[in-house]
């Protein structure tokens, strides 16, 4: 089984990932020009069964639960850290590590 799972937040809408079947990992911002435009969020999965809350930020709409299930998921942290810095390109395109 895949133990991992990527979640994403943005300007338009946050994924929680204060959840009792996810173990935050790392939490990744990335930047655009100098704008925070995204923050990943590796978690470690506790249980397939979950359910994903994502609320709207800039834009009103209900919440949203969604079943893990149709997220994808990683074997390792190293394959979605290897994901992430795809887009760590150059000073325009950049990937801080937070936590």
């Amino acid at each position: 089984m895949s133990e991992f799972v990527l979640m994403t937040t943005t300007e338009r809408y946050r994924t929680v990932t204060d959840n009792p079947n996810l173990d935050k990992v790392a939490d990744y911002e990335y930047y655009f020009f100098g704008k925070k435009k995204a923050t990943f969020s590796i978690c470690k999965i506790k249980s397939p069964n979950a359910r994903i809350l994502i609320q709207g930020v800039s834009e009103v709409f209900p919440d949203n639960n969604i079943p893990l299930k149709v997220f994808p998921k990683f074997d390792s942290v190293e394959v979605i850290e290897k994901e992430i810095y795809e887009l760590d390109i150059d000073e325009e395109n950049k990937i801080v590590r937070v936590q």
